[in-house]
């Protein structure tokens, strides 16, 4: 989150009405109908601004003077082009009057965490509490996508009038799947009083032709007192994102409860079977589960997986490798993979259930089976990375580079059950002691 002084401001609104020399250059006549289009690179030569200075328009508030009086307002429609229509681009952010709904949560907000000014961070939080769950009436929430992106080619309509877009970029804060729902997230630090309608209907026509309901949700975490808030929108028609409407809303505070203990982790045997294996090279449990998931789903072989979690080859592989060594996955005869009664429990649970479920399996593995009794049985006692390497090399006969990459991956477990159990703290250096 950027914080603007009055200066700041002042000099943002300089720039942004450098339209009107946009305007009276092109000699656009605003008060008609139609739709005008103008080039990333005619923005640049009129104004002598960056483009992302001169296009940047989130609420309705940063609309250049002269487009906003006439009603218009900026579209991308490719990468290198914009439409400018009159119509309805922005919604007025509808004010919750009711009073926060508490929210009682076992996991703490990361310490880690605590200094950072990055929506996507809370977000998640709120996921893994519970929280967004809470809100959908969705259980089962894996993170697919949280990244910049290109649009596919659609159409829609702005005052009756049809616009193309093919392979703008977007940004899509974060997008959860369940079995059955793509929940697609704009979020934001700080409450607005208006945003474009662009931000979630791009990402809504993105993903539109997919099987599963689409659902767009605004996110903002009021920074002071840590307000969750939410909005669902809907687009009837779908063609039509000035249709725009409220499905539901509602902003919680989030009140920390009595923690997890961390003596139900204490005691999971190791599985000796996995000493002679090592650890596989995957660093991110999220997907993991996912692999499981989309398994249920019908991604059955070693192609439609790699299709679906945008892996390489070995990537693909690795992945397969650490969800049947957990035991959610099995290969059969002809190299299609199903789930095993650990992976159909795994996708039937939700929220904090499912996180403490993973978290036992992973303890199996007898490195982080020790490293765990480790620090459990002694608060005082961490274990650096030089330690976890000493481990990998006295375990296994894993040597060279791989020890490191290796290493990564443990950490990168540890920080999993940081982020979703809070039982372990795992700081930037990669040294884990147990939560205080």
């Amino acid at each position: 989150m950027t914080i603007q002084t009055t200066d700041g401001k002042a000099k943002r609104k300089r720039l942004i009405e450098k339209w009107e020399d946009i305007v009276n250059y092109l000699g656009l006549d605003l008060d008609r109908d139609n739709i005008y289009y103008i080039k990333a690179n005619q923005i640049k030569k009129i104004t002598k601004q960056e483009l992302r200075l001169m296009a940047k328009m989130d609420t309705l508030e940063s609309v250049p003077s002269i487009l906003r009086k006439t009603k218009r307002f900026l579209l991308p429609i490719n990468r290198n082009e914009y439409a400018i229509p009159k119509g309805k681009g922005y919604h007025i952010l509808e004010n919750l009057q009711n009073k926060p709904i508490t929210y009682f949560s076992h996991l703490p907000f990361p310490k880690s965490a605590l200094r950072t000014e990055s929506e996507s961070v809370f977000l998640d939080y709120a996921n893994s509490c519970g929280l967004l769950e809470k809100f959908t009436n969705q259980s089962g929430f894996v993170l697919t996508m949280r990244n910049r992106t290109t649009t596919p080619t659609f159409s829609f309509f702005v005052n009756d009038k049809t616009i193309e877009v093919n392979h703008a970029q977007i940004e899509i804060d974060a997008c959860y799947e369940s079995l059955n729902q793509i929940v697609i997230f704009e979020a934001k630090i700080g409450i607005p009083s208006s945003f474009s309608i662009r931000q979630l209907y791009y990402p809504f026509r993105t993903y539109y032709e997919h099987n599963k309901e689409i659902r767009t949700i605004l996110f903002c975490l009021e920074p002071k007192e840590k307000i969750y808030s939410f909005w669902e929108y809907g687009f009837s028609p779908y063609d039509r994102p000035e249709s725009i409407n409220l499905i539901n809303a509602a902003h919680y505070k989030i009140v920390i409860s009595k923690t997890i203990s961390a003596n139900s982790f204490k005691g999971i045997p190791e599985d000796k079977n996995l000493r002679r294996v090592g650890i596989p090279q995957a660093d991110d449990v999220n997907k993991i589960i996912e692999f499981s998931i989309r398994v249920l789903e019908g991604y059955d072989n070693a192609e439609s997986i790699r299709n679906v979690l945008g892996f390489v080859n070995r990537q693909s592989s690795y992945y397969r490798q650490a969800a049947e060594m957990l035991g959610l996955v099995e290969t059969t005869e002809g190299y299609r993979y199903r789930l095993t009664d650990k992976g159909e429990k795994l996708v039937k649970l939700s929220g904090q259930a499912r996180s403490s479920f993973v978290c036992k399996l992973l303890l199996q593995f007898p490195i982080i089976n020790e490293i765990f009794l480790e620090i459990s049985s002694d608060r005082n006692k961490v274990v650096t990375r030089r330690e976890i390497e000493d481990l990998i090399v006295r375990n296994s006969s894993i040597n060279g580079s791989t020890v490191l990459r290796r290493s990564r991956t443990i950490i990168s477990w540890f920080k999993w059950i940081r982020n979703n159990l809070g039982i372990v703290n795992v700081d930037t250096n990669g040294i884990i002691r147990f939560a205080s």
